[in-house]
């Protein structure tokens, strides 16, 4: 009888590594794979890291994966960020010894490294840390690689403290995912060169200047979640924390470790057009110039209710400067209801808005009627009128047929540019049918509002008249 055999995907070498070697062949250590977040462990617990070290205490292993970069061998930390970079930062001067250690030696307590004796660094230099050497999946452009070693990582993790989110941003294959991380984290992670960055250039401005809260936790990134889940629902939907873990690992594809082109889907291109509106709203609000951010998008679900209200402004209404006026005051106004209202004998609906601040659609959506009906009684009151625009977007086809005919074919600011006629005709296959007044500003889709157009000028033109 055939005996099991486990399927090898990996060995591991057991080995130990100078502490010293952490800090002076940095270059050599991934501390921070595309998987993991940048943690920071409390000044504390750094300084118990250092106490375990100084006495002899156990310390649980390091888990390294050995990987080849351009033509060079690195090794990626898998466990163990924080127990390296705590003793880079202690060789660096940047800690302290704790206190806890008079009782060791008078003298090491409260000393940077340059300050011990040389027989204290000597020591300190030769300690070492046992480690688990990760062998045979060294490309960390193989898809299929980068998944086993993410896996490691989230099994080690299982017992750790991780949000669903944390554990969720484990999910490199997911387009979502890093959809997610593009636009919304702090930091990035350099594919090309395989190594971390401490910034992200392509954040939103949003999440830059408006949504300012904590995301010590990826609260960021569950906030867009939160977004693309709507707008896949086309308004409130359920947005807890298994329905945006669900929604990001039905976005894994075989290969989407480093894949971010899900900016190009309908719903992320719709999620990114209103944080650019709701940020064109809010981007001049003294807070937000001081760099404080917007202190109504500070708790999540009057944030989430916010950004609702926006999207269906934008979608059904003409966003001009009497729109953004009233939404600015809006939301400034129901704001300072909404905190300190909150009284038995207040705005019943204002109870019922802070009553409903979960994360279920239909606490959404009955935070949502709110918000909207006081919003066009505010409008009211205050004598701003907002234009619907035409429910109807697109023309059909005997429409574009009457305006290509009704234009001879001929692209109108080809004309206007000092085109001949000859030079303006666009061929049917390549003709597009524009509105003279674009249908965000009220246009109607009816012929007499349409014009041929050849598709470089109707993409110029955009939203402009």
């Amino acid at each position: 009888m055939a005996m099991f055999q486990k399927p090898q995907e990996y060995i591991t070498k057991p080995q130990t590594i100078r502490l010293r070697d952490f800090y002076d062949r940095k270059e050599l250590y991934v501390t921070r794979p595309p998987y993991q977040r940048k943690v920071v462990w409390s000044t504390a617990n750094q300084r118990a890291l250092l106490d375990s070290i100084f006495r002899g205490y156990y310390i649980p292993r390091l888990v390294l994966r050995q990987i080849s970069i351009n033509g060079g061998m690195k090794l990626e930390v898998i466990d163990g960020q924080q127990r390296i970079t705590v003793v880079q930062s202690f060789f660096n001067d940047e800690l302290y010894l704790p206190n806890s250690l008079r009782d060791v030696d008078v003298n090491l307590s409260g000393k940077i490294y340059s300050q011990l004796p040389d027989d204290v660094k000597a020591f300190i230099d030769y300690e070492q840390y046992e480690v688990d050497v990760v062998l045979g999946i060294e490309d960390p452009c193989n898809n299929k690689y980068q998944a086993i070693a993410t896996e490691i990582f989230r099994r080690l993790q299982e017992g750790e403290s991780l949000t669903y989110m944390e554990k969720a941003h484990a999910r490199l294959n997911s387009l979502v995912r890093n959809f997610l991380v593009e636009y919304a984290d702090d930091i990035s992670f350099d594919f090309d060169k395989y190594q971390p960055l401490d910034k992200n250039d392509r954040k939103h401005p949003f999440f830059k200047s408006i949504y300012k809260g904590k995301n010590n936790r990826m609260q960021y990134l569950a906030f867009l979640c939160r977004l693309l889940i709507f707008e896949e629902a086309d308004g409130p939907a359920d947005v807890r924390e298994s329905d945006i873990t669900d929604f990001i690992a039905k976005a894994e594809v075989p290969n989407g470790i480093g894949d971010f082109s899900y900016k190009d889907e309908g719903i992320a291109k719709n999620v990114v057009r209103n944080l650019n509106f709701v940020f064109d709203v809010f981007k001049d609000a003294p807070q937000v110039v001081d760099g404080e951010g917007m202190k109504q998008f500070k708790t999540e679900y009057f944030a989430l209710s916010v950004y609702l209200l926006l999207r269906h402004l934008r979608k059904h209404y003409v966003i001009n400067d009497d729109c953004r006026r009233a939404i600015y005051d809006f939301v400034t106004e129901f704001y300072e209801k909404w905190k300190f209202e909150r009284h038995a004998d207040a705005n019943r609906d204002i109870l019922i808005f802070v009553e409903n601040r979960q994360q279920s659609k239909n606490e959404i959506e009955s935070r949502q009627q709110i918000i909207r009906q006081h919003f066009f009684e505010f409008a009211d009151e205050s004598g701003i009128e907002l234009i619907e625009k035409d429910t109807k977007r697109t023309f059909n086809e005997a429409e574009r047929i009457r305006i290509y005919r009704k234009d001879r074919g001929i692209c109108q600011m080809c004309l206007e540019e000092g085109s001949s006629s000859e030079e303006a005709l666009v061929p049917w296959r390549q003709y597009e049918a524009d509105h003279v007044i674009p249908h965000s500003q009220g246009g109607s889709t009816i012929i007499e509002n349409g014009q041929v157009l050849c598709r470089t000028h109707n993409r110029m033109k955009g939203a402009k008249i």
